[in-house]
């Protein structure tokens, strides 16, 4: 088994990095230019495309950029992620971060100097004349021009302070230790007049605690504390916007009741904005459960405020479907008209409203197919841009492609005509854009677009030859039908490099039921947080599984019937499709083995593989259930009453704990000590109630891991890896195999 896993290990995104070349590619953009890192196995070079002629020019080679920062840090620097640069005329320099530096490489002198900048704990403006900061829990500005430091408020405390961000972020005891340096929670106007922001209070919240039992500096536990709401709790954190004015340094507090903020602020969100003349403010307001969306503004002079648009729902009202929900909303100030998304329909459309009028005057777009995101309005030529999915019946519902139509929803264009799925980044002037699409099984292909869907030059086609030579077998999508025998669902079917058709094969779902993102990878990438899921699925699937993500009701993307069906009944997690899927998998392929059926999630995929151990017993023998939120009450309260309900009685029979007596199969619990995202006590409230249903089960706690740390933990892989071999696949695996970690400079690149 040994060099099985050493195999396995080869088909982890950071490992393939040096295998496949071009898969994503990272757009730099300037006013006349797009520019982009070519890779290849031997050199990687920075290219400059003409976006007007599509002429291709090298101005840069990547080490070249890697030896003058070795040069000047006197270390030894290996990479810089392709995510963490961007492009500055005049002069024309390459901009980068490394170690918290800001760096600039003059491409036309092929020199590199460091940035002189001003901390990351402030907040400059525009014109980079002004920086806004916090000290002692108020706000405070500085002249840069003058260096005079101005202070605004008096009245910040611990708790009831400005500009910060809410301890229910679920990083707050990760940010406190890793010593994170966050600047302050505010947007500038663009005129770098006027500065919103908030002032949070965060007093009556709940205080929650982790015990640090293995720290590095002691042998005495650690107690470190925080506020965190729960589903259910009487409080939740409140933002008081206000809005402070630079040239006479007041601080004006929006005429309005504080903002419900129970995991981050509307400013975080992105759901606070400036209109045009820096005169008003837009911003979203959400009622608790997410019932009610409105849009309102503001007058940034007077604090007054005004409602625009009010909708309304018996679940839930979102102003998009996808984590991190970005509202789909455009203001056109000049006709007085506002672009708004809306799912009344049963599926995600835009609408036309008048700003004095909170009934839309027209649909823009209709029909069985979803809106999903909107890019921008050219006013000048009357094209709306946005994304959706579904449009062709003929073409896979979840695959987004770019369209435009005219506000009146006539002249409809795909742009993106091309039978896969498209990934779109528009240029600054909005005169082009890059277009790169694919398939679960076949390489990306990138393209730059005029505005009409016009090819301006084909930019790369990725090479996966490296892939091709680890014997990778293509994943298979596939479509069933849900529980009600009437519905299709997808999903994607992975496959060991070693397949035999004749062969019989254990089968894992690798879950995850939403219901804020779908499961399933939907294109070939190496980066973003589903699709990474692709390759773990591959590299589990490597040690002679056939592994499957499936999804189920209760997950976006499709309509909102589809995405309420686990409204008030999270604890379903659409394992019923699941079942029924993977039953329908193994009449059409002899290959698959449903007497050998495991099931592993992580989060919210945990408690979904614990729930299903728990409820079909006879279906699933072993499980693996990594930082799992198995109780909706010792979760925050931003996901389970959005999704669950206001109602938290019902939550007590959707705990896991509840049905601990109907353990049968192999079930592995792993959790982090610090995670302050999913708190341990969901795993080992879950624990206690296995115990006292005298139920054999395996545990592993891990020192000193928080949410993320833990997935992506070595030894978390390696044991999940160990369980299956064990009780699954009934064979030994290699004694304390040894994964190595992803590298800090892997791209985090997210693209829903």
């Amino acid at each position: 088994m040994y060099y099985i896993y050493k195999h396995a290990e080869c088909f982890f995104p950071w490992n393939l990095q040096n295998r496949v070349f071009n898969s994503t590619i990272f757009p730099y953009w300037t006013h006349d230019a797009l520019y982009y890192f070519q890779e290849s196995s031997a050199v990687k070079s920075l290219l400059k495309i003409n976006i007007q002629t599509g002429k291709k020019e090298k101005v840069l080679n990547y080490q070249s950029v890697i030896d003058a920062l070795s040069h000047q840090s006197h270390t030894t620097i290996l990479s810089i992620p392709l995510d963490r640069f961007s492009m500055k005329e005049n002069p024309l320099r390459l901009c980068f971060f490394y170690e918290k530096d800001e760096w600039h490489y003059d491409i036309g002198k092929n020199t590199l100097r460091k940035y002189e900048k001003i901390s990351l704990d402030k907040l400059k403006s525009p014109d980079n004349n002004w920086a806004f900061w916090l000290k002692d829990h108020n706000i405070f500005l500085t002249d840069l021009k003058h260096q005079q430091d101005y202070q605004l408020t008096t009245d910040g405390k611990q708790y009831y302070d400005y500009a910060s961000s809410p301890e229910t972020n679920t990083r707050a005891i990760t940010q406190r230790l890793e010593s994170s340096v966050l600047p302050p929670i505010a947007v500038w106007s663009r005129d770098s007049r006027k500065i919103v922001t908030h002032k949070l209070d965060q007093r009556l919240v709940k205080t929650l605690h982790l015990l640090q039992n293995a720290p590095e500096d002691s042998k005495r536990p650690v107690l470190h504390s925080y506020r965190m709401s729960f589903s259910g709790d009487e409080n939740l954190p409140l933002a008081e916007l206000i809005v402070v004015n630079v040239l006479n340094k007041t601080v004006i507090p929006l005429k309005m009741e504080p903002l419900l903020s129970p995991y981050l602020t509307p400013i975080e969100f992105k759901w606070v904005w400036w209109s045009n003349d820096n005169q008003k403010i837009y911003f979203l307001r959400e009622t608790r459960g997410s019932k009610e969306l409105t849009l309102y503004v503001a007058d940034a002079n007077t604090g007054i405020i005004n409602p625009l648009i009010q909708e309304a729902a018996e679940t839930y009202i979102e102003p998009s479907q996808h984590f991190l929900w970005p509202h789909q909303i455009i203001v056109l100030e000049n006709t007085n008209e506002i672009i708004w998304l809306s799912e009344r329909s049963n599926y995600a459309h835009l609408y036309l409203y008048d700003n004095e009028n909170n009934v839309p005057k027209q649909a823009i777009t209709k029909g069985d197919w979803c809106v999903r995101e909107v890019h921008y309005y050219d006013e000048k030529n009357n094209w709306l841009y946005f994304t959706a999915c579904g449009y062709y019946k003929d073409i896979d519902p979840y695959y987004k492609q770019l369209f435009r139509c005219h506000l009146d929803g006539t002249e409809m264009e795909c742009l993106t005509k091309d039978n896969a799925h498209h990934s779109i980044y528009i240029s600054l002037d909005k005169n082009c854009f890059l277009d790169t699409y694919s398939t679960i099984n076949t390489e990306p292909v990138s393209l730059l677009k005029s505005m009409d869907g016009k090819t301006i030059c084909h930019l790369e086609t990725a090479d996966i030859q490296g892939l091709k030579a680890l014997n990778w077998v293509t994943p298979k999508r596939f479509i069933v039908k849900a529980r009600d025998g009437l519905t299709p669902i997808y999903g994607n079917m992975y496959f060991p490099s070693h397949f035999d058709i004749n062969k019989k094969y254990p089968i894992i779902d690798h879950i995850y039921p939403g219901p804020q993102l779908h499961r399933v990878p939907l294109n070939f990438t190496l980066h973003g947080a589903i699709f990474r899921s692709g390759w773990t699925a591959q590299a589990l699937a490597e040690l002679g599984f056939i592994v499957v993500h499936i999804d189920g009701f209760g997950t976006p993307g499709r309509s909102k019937a589809f995405h309420d069906m686990t409204y008030q009944n999270m604890s379903d997690c659409s394992i019923p499709d699941h079942v029924t899927a993977i039953k329908q998998l193994a009449e059409e392929n002899v290959f698959i083995d449903l007497e050998r059926v495991g099931i592993t999630g992580y989060s919210g995929g945990a408690f979904a593989a614990a729930r299903a151990m728990l409820m079909y017993p006879d279906f699933f023998q072993v499980g693996v259930a990594a930082s799992g939120n198995h109780d909706l009450r010792c979760y925050p309260a931003s996901y389970g009453e959005k999704y669950n309900g206001l109602n938290t009685d019902i939550y007590a029979e959707q705990s896991n704990a509840h049905y601990a007596k109907r353990l049968e199969g192999k079930l592995l619990l792993i959790h982090g000590e610090m995670d302050d995202n999913v708190h341990p006590c969901a795993t080992l409230q879950l624990a206690d109630a296995l115990i006292k249903e005298n139920k054999d089960f395996d545990m592993l706690i891990m020192p000193n891991q928080n949410h993320r740390s833990t997935f992506d933990h070595p030894y978390y892989m390696r044991r999940q890896w160990d369980y299956f071999v064990m009780h699954l696949l009934k064979e030994i695996p290699p004694r304390n195999y040894l994964i190595k970690p992803m590298p800090l400079d892997f791209p985090q690149m997210m693209d829903w």
